[in-house]
């Protein structure tokens, strides 16, 4: 027996004093409301109904549980009406993971707006420099530098990038004139470490795609500090473009041999199908669209993004 629809039902029946009335409002016919009632009766252990005449009666029994039954009814309606509404506010645990530098960079500065706006939300910020496994890290939402070669996941770009070699105007006031990719021997190069491995450099030259392997007395393993090393003027480094977008802005960095610049691998907001779904994944997403939205336009026109 459906214990709660027995409640329902007996309500119904002691409003309108009838089991054809109660069956009508019920959308079934008087002997099933009936059925309903005796199970109850017999669960319970207690006469709850009497007919007379005039229709149906609480009995004394019938009377006492109705009140108890009434509440806990009322109770039910406020859990599904509770539930109803997390459902459409933005709440709950949201684990995100993305790079550290977009992280240091970007999203900590503005953070305060989002959890201001979003009190309901418990957000869980992971750095991880390598792509994460969303589902093996239960992971909501990932921002990467490349798209995802699993087209299991929803992928977003927020903004395409290029690879820029840069350095502070100080560094390139002082050093020899950088024209041209080989005149890189004659200069401190920041090198990225990747894998245990240096990166190299690419360069786009007649036409030509040609490789560069840095050559200098630093070599760092994270985006952050080659971004870092740059602006402490440490020496020429070669970034992906939305790592030092905000300082090619401000002119504390300059873009050197840009006619030689080549594409990089767009930056992205992944997360699984239905996650978007969820209003508390679909508030931040649209929040790290909205950080990234000023800087499209040094890599590309915001017509572009997709």
């Amino acid at each position: 027996m459906d214990r709660l629809t027995a409640f329902r039902t007996l309500v119904l029946v002691a409003e309108t004093g009838s089991f054809t009335a109660a069956a009508a409002k019920l959308s079934t016919v008087p002997s099933a409301i009936t059925k309903r009632i005796s199970e109850l009766e017999k669960s319970l252990g207690a006469k709850l109904l009497h007919r007379t005449t005039h229709g149906v009666v609480l009995t004394d029994e019938g009377a006492l549980c109705l009140e108890r039954i009434q509440r806990v009814l009322d109770d039910v309606d406020d859990i599904e009406q509770l539930l109803a509404s997390r459902r459409q506010e933005a709440s709950g645990q949201l684990r995100v993971s993305m790079p550290a530098a977009m992280g240091q960079i970007y999203v900590i500065p503005q953070l305060d707006r989002f959890l201001s706006a979003h009190r309901s939300i418990r957000l869980t910020l992971e750095y991880s420099d390598s792509p994460p496994d969303l589902l093996e890290n239960r992971l909501d939402i990932a921002i990467r530098i490349g798209k995802p070669k699993d087209g299991g996941f929803v992928a977003r770009r927020l903004a395409r990038s290029r690879r820029v070699t840069c350095a502070t105007p100080d560094y390139i006031a002082s050093h020899a004139p950088l024209v041209d990719p080989k005149d890189l021997q004659n200069h401190a190069c920041v090198a990225l470490l990747v894998d245990g491995r240096i990166r190299s450099w690419k360069f786009l030259q007649n036409g030509e795609l040609m490789a560069h392997t840095p050559r200098g007395g630093l070599t760092v393993s994270s985006g952050l500090a080659l971004r870092e090393s740059a602006l402490r003027g440490l020496g020429v480094a070669q970034c992906n473009s939305i790592l030092v977008a905000p300082e090619l802005r401000t002119g504390k960095l300059e873009e050197l041999l840009h006619h030689t610049s080549v594409p990089s691998e767009d930056l992205y907001v992944v997360y699984p199908p239905n996650r978007h779904a969820v209003p508390r994944a679909k508030v931040f997403v649209e929040f790290i669209r909205g950080i990234f939205m000023p800087y499209v336009h040094e890599t590309l026109s915001k017509q572009e993004v997709v």
